[in-house]
């Protein structure tokens, strides 16, 4: 990994871009070549493409540990599912069962029933935050157990009543599904952290995401999006070549309408990848 200054905020993040250059080579995080493209800029970082697994990752990048402490406790965006409620805010949440909120789940559990997932289901929630989303889906009836790294939002999900563990070997596997929403762009190695979930989930068992698009075809189309998406938070994005060269031989859907109806046409044998244009991403794995 690439150097970076001892800086925070802003300033600090620009600086290590400039520092982060000193001697080191652009590298991809997931299989590690230094055979890759320059697709953006911002400043002193660039966002590259790998040539051999088509992921995107900014370069420079912080180290592992260090986007780990990021994320435990620096990482906040008004607005966004990194707030946590104040308690007269929490208490509507839960009574409005989160309904017509920033954090309604309600279309996500949708989609996922499209793809099979029912009452007594068992579901990894991996990246759960404060729980939120567990919190729904076990009103709904499935069997949802969560993963979170960040302790302090781990923590604050027993307000909810929701035990979020912040070690992967404690979850268990033999999943019937594994979810995750917006969170491997935030990841060091998504490659790593997806064939982790492959392996918690049973044989014929789904893997599902949704991320950020950084898909040739969509960057095409929406530039200006594009070009904010990616960061310091969003340190890699996912691409249709990405997700399909993952893959293999395990059968998937890569596409940008996450619409139940369009999933439900995908007979979970096949390998579809569909137009990932538009301004979503969502993909589906079944391990063989």
């Amino acid at each position: 990994m690439s150097r970076t200054l001892n800086l925070t905020g802003k300033a600090g993040y620009l600086l290590s871009g400039l520092s982060g250059r000193l001697g080191a080579a652009a590298q991809c995080p997931s299989c590690q070549s230094q055979a890759a493209a320059t697709v953006d800029r911002k400043f002193f970082h660039s966002l590259k493409e790998c040539e051999k697994c088509r992921l995107l990752f900014r370069y420079p990048s912080e180290s592992p540990s260090g986007m780990a402490d990021f994320y435990q406790e620096s990482y906040a965006e008004p607005g966004l599912t990194t707030e946590l409620p104040d308690t007269a805010t929490l208490e509507r949440l839960i009574k409005t069962e989160f309904k017509q909120s920033s954090k309604d789940f309600s279309y996500h559990l949708r989609v996922l029933q499209a793809l099979g997932l029912q009452s007594g289901s068992r579901l990894l929630d991996y990246g759960a935050n404060w729980g939120y989303m567990t919190w729904q889906f076990q009103r709904a009836g499935v069997d949802v157990t969560a993963f979170e790294i960040s302790k302090p939002r781990a923590a604050y999900g027993h307000q909810l009543g929701v035990k979020i563990h912040t070690a992967l070997e404690e979850v268990g596997m033999g999943f019937d599904m594994v979810y995750s929403c917006h969170v491997l762009e935030h990841v060091p190695d998504p490659a790593e952290s997806l064939r982790q979930q492959l392996e918690l989930v049973r044989p014929g068992g789904l893997v599902v995401a949704h991320t950020p698009n950084g898909s040739p075809s969509h960057r095409a189309k929406y530039r200006d999006v594009f070009h904010h998406t990616w960061g310091r938070v969003h340190p890699v994005l996912l691409t249709d070549q990405f997700v399909a060269h993952l893959a293999g031989m395990h059968p998937y859907l890569i596409t940008s309408d996450d619409s139940p109806e369009s999933i439900r046409t995908w007979d979970q044998e096949g390998q579809e990848l569909r137009d990932t244009s538009g301004e979503g991403f969502f993909f589906a794995i079944r391990r063989l």
